[in-house]
């Protein structure tokens, strides 16, 4: 049993040792501006989703140019992940957002009201994306990524009470204002990190013939 939770606690120590450029929050932001845009213009709906391997090759190559040479790079394998789990937790957790959300329709009889479902996708987007920073809080135990969840839904119940001209313009206000907070977030943790973490010298090996 120990072993186990020593395992858990170096996973936690290395998830938190990597992610502190915050390069998560950065590119998170950037995906955000880009939702906000399509969801203005619901024939570019399609477009944040060609945005994943973008994304995924651009924190690989942030990592490699600014990151790996200020600490390095270590890789543990889970065992324990098992991405059937992992995907039913995701389903899970957004059917308790959806409940949530329906059970507050309920309590005011508005429940059988499309109208009042769209008005109210806002905080229902913002609690899908608060799942995602549940998760990396859980995994890092850092406390931005505990105010990004709390904020995310904060904002998405704010959004959803404006009283704007459609659903459209309540989920790009949202998503614009999680990714600003992301952006600039992520922008002065990466910034105080190349401050702080200077390029390690490369050694190299004298060979004496």
């Amino acid at each position: 049993m120990d072993n186990n939770v020593n395992l858990d606690q170096i996973r936690r120590q290395a998830y938190r040792y990597d992610a502190q450029d915050g390069l998560l929050e950065f590119l998170m932001g950037i995906m955000l501006f880009f939702v906000a845009r399509a969801i203005i213009s619901p024939h570019l709906g399609w477009l944040p989703a060609l945005l994943i391997f973008p994304m995924r090759w651009a924190a690989k190559f942030f990592k490699e140019r600014f990151t790996y040479p200020r600490i390095g790079y270590v890789k543990l394998k889970d065992d324990s992940s098992d991405p059937r789990s992992f995907g039913l937790g995701i389903l899970r957790y957004l059917a308790i957002v959806v409940f949530i959300v329906g059970a507050g329709l309920f309590a005011f009889g508005e429940i059988s009201s499309w109208q009042y479902w769209m008005k109210w996708m806002p905080a229902i987007m913002g609690g899908f994306c608060s799942g995602g920073f549940l998760y990396a809080a859980q995994k890092s135990g850092l406390l931005r990524h505990y105010f990004l969840f709390l904020f995310s839904i904060g904002w998405g119940v704010g959004c959803s009470f404006m009283d704007l001209a459609s659903v459209y313009q309540g989920i790009s206000r949202w998503a614009l204002g999680l990714g600003l907070v992301c952006l600039l977030m992520g922008l002065v943790i990466f910034l105080n990190f190349l401050r702080t973490h200077p390029v390690r010298p490369v050694e190299v090996e004298n060979v004496q013939d």
